[in-house]
């Protein structure tokens, strides 16, 4: 087990970086599709930033709970992993930003991969610590993992009229 959560990890980490990245670009692509809008970034503001981890990261956990048979603790470990990382992307960017005062494109990608990077540290520790190894976690999970995304579809067509959902370069909010 111990092997393959590192081997498990370091595939993951590069499908999250190189899917999350690319999803930048969907929306766009898709033509501005609405129904792409709820999965997909579609402007430039902190909270649509999270989509690029949230979303891979989702992916990653379905594929890595079905290849490691289904492992106890799995869910809630990547859940949380995943709120730890888009959580580092919020608290990296207003740090720098405050520090700063400007938003500076090459720290607003390097805030996603250290992100990706912080959301596989704490899921290895979480999944090792056994914390989460009873199986009313996982129903717990999914039910999170579902209730953050269906928060992810909402308020990229309702967004609240905050600094983390406004588009910093359109001064515009949600789609």
């Amino acid at each position: 087990m111990k092997n393959n959560l590192f081997k498990f990890s370091i595939i993951g980490f590069i499908f999250v970086s190189i899917t999350g990245s690319l999803s930048h670009f969907v929306f766009e692509w898709s033509g501005y599709n609405l129904a792409v809008a709820a999965v997909f970034p579609v402007n430039e503001s902190i909270w649509e930033h999270l989509k690029l981890l949230f979303f891979p990261y989702l992916i990653w956990t379905v594929i890595e709970y079905c290849l490691l048979k289904k492992e106890k603790g799995l869910l809630m470990s990547k859940f949380i992993a995943s709120i730890i990382g888009m959580a580092s992307i919020v608290i990296f960017y207003y740090t720098y930003t405050g520090v700063s005062g400007k938003s500076i494109e090459i720290l607003n990608i390097l805030s996603f991969f250290i992100g990706v990077s912080i959301a596989f540290a704490a899921d290895n520790y979480l999944i090792k610590s056994k914390k989460f190894s009873d199986s009313k976690y996982d129903t717990l999970a999914i039910a999170l993992f579902i209730g953050t995304g269906a928060l992810f579809f909402i308020y990229t067509f309702v967004p609240p009229f905050i600094p983390l959902f406004k588009d910093p370069i359109h001064s515009t909010y949600g789609v």
